[in-house]
Formats: structure tokens, C-alpha cells, sequence
């Protein structure tokens, strides 16, 4: 049978199912990617047993049928030379002939008849909630550079999604920091309902999603999250673990409020921490009265440098990681940042003058080695 479509589509179509290959796993099956010939249409489909993703595009077809395909063709179709390929498929033995002008490729697939299954619910539009893709990239972007990496906690592995009363609040920490945010729509009516998704898999939906405001509808059960947008489906397992209750750890009224300029505020920040070193990568913050002053010293040398804030409350003098902090003012967009400090000892809040529904925590550093 023959297959003849566009080469850029059927390359950006390998590529978005590409994000959900396994990168090691003990069922090989599922290092290929499953394509299903429609009349008009091409089917791709990966998972990794944790989530898949699915997609379809356009295609002349002159039978139906199934095949998996060897992930190289991702790497074949992106050097492609022409702008239609042309595929063919023995099903005798799943040969896959790849052609376009000069250029021939000989490829073997394999039948998909073991291929796995997976059971992810479903996304009826009709019955789903939904954000633009940019305003949902955005809500995940704020949060997910807090969820831990550490293997050894693994309900801070994840995102919590809380849907109650109209408003959809995400939390990330790996208890040294905290991010919140909350977002509501006047469309939406939420059932009260939490989900605890891997960040791991969000971190791939972030590279899916473009700042467009193209619907992206979502639903969720006890055990899956899904998120669909045109052609695209996107699922994943949920963590089991419980997420603790974060809300005691946030002080309700500050000490000491700044407000300082955020750009300048990241390049100061950015310069101190070339010489900041050690796990903490510690700097340290001074303020007095109108005047910010970040330090740092260590075995590389030390470097001194004074911003003007507007400061409401007691003067402060705290270390903390520098990365910690470049990590929030990196993703707020607006022109000036509030941060909030409880005492020397407290914990340090970032909050955002347009944005109630933003809240970043980080710790100071007890003590600096």
C-alpha cells in the first residue's frame, strides 16, 4: 500500500508524539510509534505507560490498516529533502519503503498486534473544562520549577491540581519552596476535586503547548488527566500519593514589604550568583530603609551591589539560594516584583502587584557556611 502526504506534517505530527517514548523500558514494543491508516487520515500514537499522546493529520491513502514505526523515522523526516513522501508498506513483513525525490530509505516496522493498551479517560468537549493554550502554559510554567526532582518524595514529584468553586489552583514545592496559583473563569463550574499530576509528564505538555489562545479542553478521573486541542490528545496517569496541606506554612501578615524593579533586580541577582557557591549557592540580602543590598563571598572573591526599593517595615538582614530566586523572577513578566519577608528567620514571599492568585515561598538559609 501507499501513503503520499506532506513532509513537514508528517514530521511535526512524529514530533509531537515523539515527547511520550519511553526513554528506557522493559516492554520494547513500545519504543516504536503506533500508526493507524485511515482512509484520509494518518493516526500516531506513543505512551510510555505513564502517559501518550495521540495526534492525526491528512493523508491519500490506498488502504487501511496498522504498523508501528521505528522512532528513526523521526530523525529520517527531519532532514527530509521534498515536500511530499511518499510511503509504502509491505504488510508481509512490515517493510517501510520512505521515497522523495533522490532520496530512498528502507526501514522495518513491526505489527502492531501486542502493542499495549493503555486506559486514560477520555475528553468530551462538551463535558470538559477549558483554558487558551497560552493562559494554561502559563499557569503551569508559574509553579512546576518548584516541584522536586528527588525520587525520595514522591508526592512532591507532582502538581496539585484543586478545582473548587469556580477556580482552579496549582501547588508545586519540594518543601524548601512553594508556588501557588490560583486562576478562576467565569465559564467554569468545578466539581470540588483534587489530582496529583507528575510534573515530569507537565514539563513535556509545556513543550506542546504555544501561547496561543486556541482552546485546550481537560478532564480528569481517579486515575488519569487528559488534555485535548485540535488534533493532539494528551494523558497521563496520576501520582497516589496524598499532598499535604500547605496552607499553615504561609504567614498572614508581613514584617517587611519591598517593591524593586524585577529585571534589574534578576541581573543583580544573576551577577552574585557567578561567584555564590556551595549547595545553597547563598547570597546575601541587606535592606534599610529605601536601599537593597546583595552580597556574596566566597572562595572565588566577593562582589557588593545596592538597588533602591520602595520598604515598608523592619530592616532585614537574611541569606538565601540564589538559584531559588532567579527561578521566580525569570517567569514573572510584570515590570516590578513584591516580595515579603517574615523576620530574618521567616520565610521570603514573591507576589506580583497584577496577579493576587501568584504566591512564590522560598526559605532563607539558616545558616551560611
Amino acid at each position: 500500500m501507499r501513503i503520499t502526504t506532506n513532509s513537514s506534517q508528517f514530521y511535526e505530527s512524529l514530533e509531537t508524539v515523539e515527547k511520550a517514548l519511553p526513554v528506557r523500558t522493559t516492554v520494547p514494543l513500545i519504543n516504536n510509534i503506533f500508526m493507524q491508516i485511515k482512509e484520509d487520515r494518518l493516526v500516531f500514537s506513543t505512551t510510555n505507560l505513564e502517559m501518550t499522546i495521540n495526534t492525526s493529520m491528512e493523508s491519500k491513502n490506498d488502504e487501511t490498516g496498522d504498523i508501528l514505526l521505528p522512532a528513526k523515522i523521526i530523525d529520517i523526516m527531519r532532514y527530509f529533502p521534498t515536500p511530499e513522501v511518499n510511503i509504502d508498506v509491505n504488510w508481509d513483513n512490515f517493510r517501510i519503503d520512505v521515497s522523495g525525490g533522490s532520496a530512498h530509505f528502507h526501514l522495518y516496522g513491526a505489527d502492531p498486534q501486542d502493542y499495549p493498551s493503555t486506559s486514560f479517560i477520555e475528553v468530551n468537549e462538551n463535558e470538559s473544562y477549558s483554558a487558551g493554550r497560552g493562559s494554561l502554559k502559563n499557569m503551569i510554567r508559574s509553579v512546576i520549577f518548584a516541584a522536586s526532582t528527588e525520587e525520595t518524595r514522591p508526592a512532591f514529584n507532582g502538581v496539585l491540581f484543586n478545582f473548587s468553586d469556580g477556580k482552579l489552583t496549582l501547588t508545586a514545592s519540594d518543601t524548601y519552596r512553594l508556588a501557588i496559583k490560583e486562576t478562576s473563569h467565569s465559564d467554569w463550574s468545578f466539581e470540588e476535586q483534587k489530582c496529583l499530576v507528575p510534573a515530569r509528564v507537565l514539563r513535556e505538555l509545556l513543550r506542546l503547548l504555544d501561547d496561543s489562545e486556541e482552546k485546550v479542553f481537560f478532564n480528569m478521573d481517579s486515575r488519569s488527566i487528559a488534555f485535548k486541542c485540535g488534533d493532539m490528545y494528551f494523558a497521563s496517569r496520576l501520582l497516589e500519593e496524598k499532598y499535604p496541606d500547605v496552607s499553615g506554612v504561609i504567614p498572614k501578615s508581613y514584617e517587611t514589604r519591598i517593591m524593586i524593579d524585577r529585571k534589574t533586580f534578576e541581573d543583580t541577582i544573576s551577577r552574585a550568583a557567578l561567584l555564590a557557591q556551595g549547595k545553597n549557592q547563598a547570597v546575601n540580602l541587606v535592606s534599610t530603609d529605601s536601599n537593597l543590598e546583595t552580597k556574596v563571598a566566597s572562595q572565588l572573591g566577593s562582589m557588593e551591589e545596592s538597588l533602591p526599593v520602595e520598604q515598608n517595615g523592619e530592616d532585614i538582614d537574611l541569606f538565601v539560594n540564589s538559584r531559588f530566586v532567579l527561578d521566580v523572577l525569570r517567569i514573572i513578566e510584570e515590570d516590578k516584583v513584591i516580595i515579603d519577608f517574615h523576620g530574618n528567620g521567616g520565610p521570603i514571599i514573591f507576589r506580583m502587584e497584577n496577579d493576587p492568585g501568584y504566591l512564590y515561598l522560598v526559605l532563607p538559609i539558616k545558616k551560611f557556611n
